[in-house]
């Protein structure tokens, strides 16, 4: 039997189960899962964080994983994929981070080892996802099975991925309101805000999707109801994708619907520049003629002088302004 490891905060560890086949399971410790691993023929799951550098004991030592699957589980850079080796297969799927902060764009990768009876899933953040599936377990009502139990999995993940699509939806639904309401209360804030997670989550569910369409065709050991399951989630999330690529082209729309209000306002804006300019330039031109310092300047001596020069640029503008109004410019 390979040496116990420890259970320190420092440790890859973070729990284990074992399935009773009835939707319950008795979590493990570290010591009764290393007891249980090789021996009990009940279906494990082995839960651990892969920051830490005895990983690859749990991989190695306790599962016997040849080298090729532990690099597979350990890439440090991974997309949505399947991969067999032997009676094994590796996956590696994408979960909402609902940690306190988190972006809706901040997706955390969960990687997978599945084998008939043994399941091991490596996160390098808490994965509200797994969570959720362990409660069930606690409850009774969870996988019955190794296979059930992925199925369990992908099902929750896709399931959360809906939540945040409906929100999504929710707040452009709101944004597209906005705009039709009033002309110009569009805030392009926000719509940022909603651009930045659609293209993330169109980037990594796509492949996703495709993913779990490969995983339900296989391997051999993979009961029938368990890749109908897993299937269903495939073709919900298949759903979301397109609503993905919907609520991206609605972005779009009124992005370019924001862009064309203010080049209208800022084309109202230079036209009455230009009429203000038009307007003045006439008497521009008459105070720089009668303002210039030389002899002979008409009205110089005559107290009438500033009235009548008053009275004829006021009567220049009103002349340019009917000039212009009978042209429609304004």
């Amino acid at each position: 039997m390979p040496s116990q490891l420890p259970t320190a905060v420092e440790s890859a560890f973070v729990t284990a189960y074992r399935l009773d086949g009835r939707g319950g399971g008795v979590e493990l410790d570290n010591e009764a899962l290393h007891r249980a691993w090789d021996s009990d023929n009940a279906p494990l799951w082995l839960h651990l964080d892969f920051r830490h550098d005895d990983v690859t004991d749990y991989l190695g030592s306790l599962a016997g994983l040849e080298e090729a699957v532990i690099e597979a589980l350990l890439e440090a850079d991974t997309r949505p994929r399947v991969a067999r080796f032997g009676r094994g297969v590796v996956t590696t799927l994408r979960g909402i981070n609902f940690n306190p902060g988190a972006a809706p764009d901040d997706l955390i990768s969960l990687r997978v080892w599945m084998t008939p009876k043994r399941l091991i899933t490596l996160r390098r953040r808490t994965l509200h996802a797994v969570n959720v599936v362990r409660e069930r377990i606690d409850a009774g009502e969870g996988a019955l099975s190794v296979p059930d139990l992925v199925a369990w999995l992908a099902e929750t993940l896709v399931d959360q991925v809906g939540d945040v699509t409906h929100q999504l939806e929710e707040r452009m639904a709101e944004l597209e309101d906005a705009q039709l309401a009033a002309r110009g209360n569009l805030n392009a804030d926000e719509l940022t805000r909603i651009r930045r997670p659609l293209i993330t989550l169109r980037r990594f569910m796509g492949p996703q999707r495709d993913c779990l369409s490969q995983l339900a065709q296989g391997p051999l050991w993979l009961d029938d109801e368990s890749k109908v399951s897993i299937r269903e989630s495939a073709n919900q999330l298949s759903r979301y994708v397109e609503d993905f690529n919907a609520m991206q082209e609605r972005a779009l729309i009124l992005q370019e619907q924001l862009w064309s209000e203010h080049n209208e306002q800022l084309n109202k804006r230079m036209y009455m520049l230009a009429i203000v300019t038009t307007v003045f330039l006439p008497l521009s031109f008459l105070t720089g003629l009668l303002g210039v310092n030389v002899g002979g300047i008409p009205g110089t001596d005559s107290p009438l002088g500033f009235t009548l020069f008053v009275t004829l640029t006021v009567a220049v503008g009103i002349g340019v302004m009917a000039l212009l109004k009978r042209k429609h410019w304004w």
